[in-house]
C-alpha cells in the first residue's frame, strides 16, 4: 500500500498552483492515440484543472469529446504548439501531423504501447499520416501507419516446440512470438482510423483504432495501446448520459481478431475441432463508467471482454449479446449450436475488471486502480471466498507539481501485478492472458491487447517525472517488468536462481520544437536479470522521432456553446 500513501502525501504537501484562465478562445488536439505522449499531456492538463473533468476510462476520445477537453489558449506550455492550435469544432477539416520515428535495439526486442509497431533487434522505422474531419454529427479520422523492423537475429529461448519463434513458456496457448521470422518484418496498417456518428445522445461507428478501457495508462489489464487495433463496430453513449443519481457512459464492441504468422493455430480460418480451432476469432466486449452525483471527479466502472471461436456456419446470434450474459459460470447456459457442445463457457475466454479513478483538480492530483479477473468465478461464494483466484490488480497516481503558461512539471507512478498468489498452493491457477480452447490467447497479430508485461504470471511498475516548457520537454522514467516466472518456489523454496526474468529500464527522452516541427530523442538502458530464465543481458534502445504539423483549413468555432469556451474555468 506504499503507492497510495505516497500519493496522498504528495497531494497534501504540493498543492498545484493554477494560472489565470482565458476564455477568449480554446485549443485541443484533433486526434489522440491511446497510450501516447499526447494523451499523457492531455491527462496532466485535466488533473491540473486546465480542461474539463471528463471520464478517462473509455477511449479513444472522439472529436466531439476532444472539443469538450479543449484548453484555453495561452494557459499551458504547449499552447499553439504541435496539435494544440484549435479545437475540432462542429464543421472542420485538418491534416494530422506527419510522424516519422526510428527505433534501434542493440541486443534484443524492446518497446511497448506502440500500437501496430513491433520493434525487434536492430532498426525499426515507422511513418504515419492522415486527416480528420467533422461535419455536424459525423466525424472521421484516417491515420494509417506503415512500419518496417530490421528484425536482426538474437538468441531465442528454447520452448520445446516445432515452432522456435513461439512463446517460450506457452508455445501452444498464446500467439506471442519471440521473433517474427528470420527476415525483416514490415506491415501497412489502417492504424487509428474511425468513422463515427453522434446523434441523440448515442454514438455508433466502425474503427480500427486502439481502445483504452479503464484508467490504467501504461498497464491496462483488458485493452490498451500495445497491440495493433482491430476492425470493430461499436455503439454506446456519445458522452456521459445524466441519470438521477449521476451520469453513465457505456460502449459495446464487436470485432475480428487476427493472429500472427507464428501462431500455434494453423489450418482453416474457422473452428472445425479442438485440434483446429480456426485462425479467426470473434471479439466482443462491454465497458461502462458511472460518475456519482455530488462527488466531483470520481468515476467507477467495469468491463468485460470475450474471445469467441468463429464457427464455419457463421456467427451465432448469442455472440452479439455475450457481454450481457451471466457473470458467474453457474449461470451460463450454452445455447444450441455452440461449436464445442454443452460444456458451459468452454467456447469463449472472458476477461473482466472493475476500476475506479478520482481526480482532484484543485490539488492537481489523481489516484486510480483496477481489479481484473481471468475467466468466470463459479458463483458468488467462490468470488467471496477466493477473490485472488486468477486475479490481477493495478494501482496508479499522477501529481502536477506546478503549472503556468510557460512550464508544467509532474510525476506519475503505475503498477500491475498478476503473479501467482499463495492460493496456487492448493488450487490450480488459470494463467493470465492464456487460454486452451482459443490458443492465440489475449492477443492481436502476435502482440498482447492488454499490459505488455508477459503472460501467465508477472507484473510491472513505472515511475516517471515529466517537465514541459515552451521549447519542448523532458521525461525521465524507470520501469521494472517481471517478464517470466517458471519456479516452484511456492512449494519447495527457491530451487532455481534463474526462475524469474526481471527487466529494469531507465529512459531519458527530450522533445524540442522546431517551427511547426517537433524533434524527439530518447535513450533507454535496459538490464535484464536472468533473460529468458538463463543469463543477464543488456540492451540499448535509441529513439529519434520527428513530427511535422501541417496547416489546417475549414475551422469554424462560431457554433460552439459558451460552456465549451469556458473550459478549465471551474
Amino acid at each position: 500500500m506504499i503507492v497510495p500513501r505516497i500519493a496522498l502525501a504528495a497531494a497534501a504537501l504540493f498543492p498545484v498552483v493554477l494560472p489565470a484562465q482565458s476564455t477568449a478562445s480554446s485549443e485541443a488536439p484533433h486526434h489522440v492515440m491511446v497510450g501516447s505522449t499526447d494523451e499523457d499531456y492531455l491527462r496532466y492538463l485535466q488533473i491540473a484543472g486546465l480542461v474539463s473533468v471528463y471520464p478517462w476510462s473509455i477511449r479513444e476520445f472522439s472529436q466531439p469529446e476532444l472539443d469538450r477537453l479543449a484548453a484555453a489558449k495561452g494557459s499551458h506550455p504547449r499552447s499553439g504548439k504541435g496539435d494544440f492550435v484549435d479545437p475540432p469544432s462542429r464543421f472542420s477539416f485538418t491534416i494530422l501531423p506527419v510522424n516519422a520515428v526510428l527505433r534501434y535495439n542493440s541486443a534484443f526486442p524492446y518497446g511497448s504501447n506502440d500500437g501496430a509497431v513491433w520493434a525487434g533487434r536492430g532498426l525499426t522505422s515507422a511513418l504515419d499520416l492522415g486527416f480528420a474531419f467533422r461535419a455536424g454529427p459525423l466525424s472521421a479520422t484516417f491515420n494509417p501507419i506503415v512500419f518496417s523492423a530490421q528484425n536482426r537475429a538474437f538468441p531465442l529461448q528454447p520452448n520445446g516446440s516445432t515452432n522456435p519463434f513461439a512463446d517460450p513458456l506457452f508455445p501452444d496457448n498464446v500467439d506471442r512470438p519471440q521473433r517474427f521470422g528470420t527476415h525483416a518484418y514490415s506491415r501497412a496498417d489502417p492504424g487509428e482510423s474511425t468513422v463515427r456518428l453522434d446523434l441523440l445522445g448515442l454514438a455508433a461507428g466502425i474503427s480500427t483504432a486502439n481502445m483504452g478501457w479503464g484508467p490504467m495508462e501504461n498497464y491496462p489489464y483488458i485493452i490498451g495501446g500495445n497491440a495493433p487495433g482491430f476492425p470493430h463496430a461499436f455503439i454506446g453513449t456519445s458522452s456521459p448520459a445524466p441519470v438521477w443519481i449521476g451520469r453513465i457512459q457505456a460502449r459495446v464492441i464487436w470485432g475480428e481478431l487476427e493472429q500472427s504468422g507464428y501462431s500455434p493455430v494453423s489450418g482453416t480460418s474457422y473452428y472445425s475441432s479442438a485440434l483446429e480451432s480456426g485462425t479467426k476469432r470473434f471479439a466482443t466486449g462491454l465497458v461502462a463508467v458511472f460518475q456519482p452525483r455530488g462527488i466531483d471527479g470520481l468515476e467507477l466502472g467495469a468491463a468485460r471482454f470475450f474471445h469467441e471461436l468463429w464457427p464455419k456456419e457463421g456467427i451465432p446470434r448469442s455472440y452479439f449479446t455475450r457481454s450481457f450474459s451471466a457473470v458467474f459460470k453457474i449461470g451460463i447456459i450454452t445455447p444450441p449450436g455452440s461449436p464445442v457442445g454443452p460444456n458451459a463457457g468452454v467456447d469463449d475466454n472472458q476477461l473482466a475488471s472493475f476500476f475506479a479513478r478520482w481526480v482532484f483538480p484543485k490539488s492537481g492530483f489523481e489516484a486510480y486502480g483496477e481489479y481484473g479477473h481471468e475467466d468466470h468465478n463459479y458463483d458468488r461464494r467462490d468470488l467471496a471466498q477466493e477473490p485472488d483466484h486468477s486475479r490481477t490488480y493495478g494501482l496508479g497516481m499522477r501529481k502536477v507539481i506546478s503549472v503556468d503558461p510557460e512550464h508544467l512539471a509532474a510525476f506519475r507512478a503505475e503498477m500491475i501485478n498478476y503473479e501467482e498468489p499463495t492460493l496456487a498452493r492448493n488450487r490450480g491457477e488459470g494463467a493470465i492472458y492464456v487460454h486452451s480452447a482459443l490458443p492465440q490467447g489475449h492477443t492481436n497479430r502476435g502482440q498482447l491487447l492488454g499490459s505488455d508485461t508477459g503472460v501467465g504470471s508477472g507484473g510491472g511498475s513505472l515511475i516517471a517525472w515529466d517537465r514541459y516548457n515552451r521549447q519542448g520537454g523532458i521525461s525521465i522514467s524507470w520501469t521494472r517488468t517481471i517478464r517470466e516466472q517458471a519456479g516452484t518456489f511456492f512449494l519447495y523454496g527457491v530451487t532455481d536462481p534463474h526462475a524469474d526474468d526481471i527487466q529494469n529500464a531507465i529512459t531519458f527522452s527530450r522533445a524540442r520544437y522546431l517551427g511547426r516541427g517537433e524533434l524527439t530523442t530518447g535513450v533507454t538502458m535496459v538490464h535484464e536479470l536472468n533473460r529468458d530464465l538463463q543469463a543477464d543481458a543488456w540492451d540499448v534502445n535509441l529513439l529519434v522521432g520527428f513530427r511535422l504539423g501541417l496547416r489546417r483549413s475549414g475551422r469554424d468555432v462560431s457554433q460552439r456553446s459558451p460552456d465549451q469556451l469556458d473550459v478549465g474555468k471551474k
